[in-house]
């Protein structure tokens, strides 16, 4: 182990001391083969791991060859304890290979943060598979040891920052056989660097960002030809920001994309051809709203070959602010299924209405959150003029969630219902069966289709 952090001294009684081990045997599980025991405790947590030495001679060592280890920081009193335990753990550990390296740890002074690397690099020795790790930083920059980025046998690594933290990357990032990375409360510094974390990445399947900062950045693409899961999250600390990053993403892969926040930076799809199901969730703008609506019609004319979609209110109210890009949004050609989440859908809105159209075969249109009018719409009954085209041929089923204090959906349900000539059933349900109380009001909406049924409850 390298010398910037552990001690090659330290005695292995001081474990024991150290997690107020006291005196016991196990007797009966003596006699047990050595395969089994060490599989035994394997299963628990490393601090009872360790605890078993003391249980009797034949198993005083096995706990060194334990192939998961997970440390978790404990009251400030006894942050000296935890340390020098983690650091004496890895000292003592023999050489077979550690699947799974688990840390959450505070970073308060530089010692830290070197003691951090340490270990991070006797992981890395011992052939490591899954790394995690959650800090608690005093610092707004960090840097892990470069023998990480290169990592040979690294399949999974979860890295988190409880606040907005400059992760230093090396010149060097090329991860063979990682499957799945999880970046929290990381800020990309600059271009280069950034291109290439996310260039490097040639077997990845799965990535989640997480309130990460981009605005160093003007550009950068996310490639990798096997990924088929990608999670965004935006902070909307960021959502003022005017220029933002372009992020291009290649995935011919792909078959999940999620994003929520407020669209602070502009996300662009390219060859995603093998989308199933995305789920897009816009919060409020704020004084950006127009160059969001222009980042939402962007990031929408790459999800054209998509066959579930789930938006928000706030993605489709966002686009009211750009009306002349609504007739240029694409077709959804293969949507079967449409749902629109995040607080009461208006369905006399611009944008809905436009939107709708783009979706000639949808076979199911769910509100989960409910439907409503505007407190300005003056005409209901001439909403949806013209028919949006899957209204006449294809929508077979409507959901829709009731709230006790939505006053206009019932004229919003009846204007469904009248335009939704092959719907064969719309299904109402509601809290405490508020639902039921207009249960004879809505089976005596006039219907367009003559074959459908409610469902009420």
């Amino acid at each position: 182990m390298d010398g910037s952090g552990l001690n090659q001294s330290s005695k292995k009684h001081k474990l024991n001391e150290e997690q107020g081990i006291v005196d016991g045997n196990s007797k009966c599980l003596e006699n047990l083969p050595e395969e089994i025991l060490r599989y035994i405790i394997s299963l628990l947590p490393t601090n009872d791991a360790v605890r078993t030495s003391i249980l009797c001679k034949k198993w005083e060592y096995l706990w060194t060859s334990i192939p998961n280890l997970g440390f978790k920081r404990g009251s400030k009193a006894k942050r000296t304890l935890f340390m020098n335990f983690v650091e004496r753990v890895l000292l003592l550990h023999d050489s077979s290979d550690i699947k799974q390296f688990t840390l959450y740890c505070d970073v308060l002074h530089d010692g830290d943060a070197s003691r951090i690397k340490a270990w991070i690099s006797s992981a890395i020795r011992h052939n490591v598979q899954e790394l995690v790790f959650d800090l608690n930083i005093s610092e707004e920059q960090f840097s892990l040891p470069r023998c990480l980025f290169t990592c040979v046998t690294l399949t999974k690594l979860r890295f988190n920052f409880d606040i907005p933290c400059e992760l230093k990357l090396p010149p060097t990032i090329y991860f063979t056989n990682l499957k799945l990375l999880t970046v929290r409360n990381v800020t990309f510094s600059d271009d280069y660097s950034t291109q290439k974390l996310f260039s490097g990445l040639p077997v990845l399947e799965e990535m989640f960002l997480e309130a990460c900062i981009w605005v160093n950045l003007t550009a950068v693409s996310i490639s990798s030809p096997k990924l088929h899961c990608l999670c965004i999250i935006d902070d909307e600390r960021n959502s003022d920001d005017e220029d933002g990053c372009q992020v291009m993403i290649f995935g011919p892969g792909l078959k999940r994309f999620t994003y929520y926040g407020p669209l602070c930076n502009d996300y662009c799809l390219n060859n995603s051809c093998s989308l199933e199901r995305v789920v897009i969730d816009v919060c409020d703008p704020g004084k950006t709203a127009r160059q969001v609506a222009y980042r939402m019609y962007r990031l929408l004319s790459g999800l054209s070959t998509v066959k579930k979609l789930k938006l928000s209110s706030g993605a489709v109210e966002v686009l009211n602010y750009a009306a002349e890009l609504l007739p240029h949004i694409p077709m959804f050609n293969n949507v079967m299924h449409l749902e629109f989440d995040g607080g009461p859908t208006y369905l006399d809105r611009v944008a809905l209405s436009k939107i709708l159209e783009k979706f000639p075969c949808l076979n199911t249109l769910e509100f989960p959150e409910g439907i409503d009018l505007s407190v300005n719409c003056k005409n209901a009954d001439g909403i949806l003029d013209p028919v949006p085209p899957c209204f006449l041929s294809h929508l077979r089923c409507i959901e829709v969630y009731c709230y006790a204090e939505v006053l206009n959906q019932l004229s919003a349900i009846k204007n469904l219902l009248k335009n939704a000539v092959a719907l064969d059933k719309i299904v109402i349900s509601s809290d405490n069966h508020f639902a039921l109380d207009f249960e004879k009001q809505l089976v005596e909406f006039p219907r367009g289709s003559k074959t459908c049924k409610f469902i009420i409850y």
